[in-house]
């Protein structure tokens, strides 16, 4: 996703949303994970924290998103 930049903004969400558990914490890495069929497609990404991840992906044209 370099195309977004470096920069992330955290805003006011519920308690369950799976980032909210990395409020100021120091984002380490980004994984993205591509469609076997289509390789320019991102089908998941995975934001690594200091103290967890949270795994982003689409199924169903849906955004999930959960807590690691």
């Amino acid at each position: 996703m370099r195309e977004l930049g470096s920069r992330v903004d955290i805003v006011p969400a519920p308690v369950e949303v799976p980032f909210v558990r990395h409020v100021g914490e120091r984002l380490l890495r980004v994984a993205e994970r591509f469609d076997v069929e289509d390789s320019a497609q991102c089908v998941e990404a995975e934001f690594v924290f200091d103290t967890g991840s949270v795994l982003a992906h689409s199924f169903g044209g849906d955004l999930h998103l959960a807590g690691r």
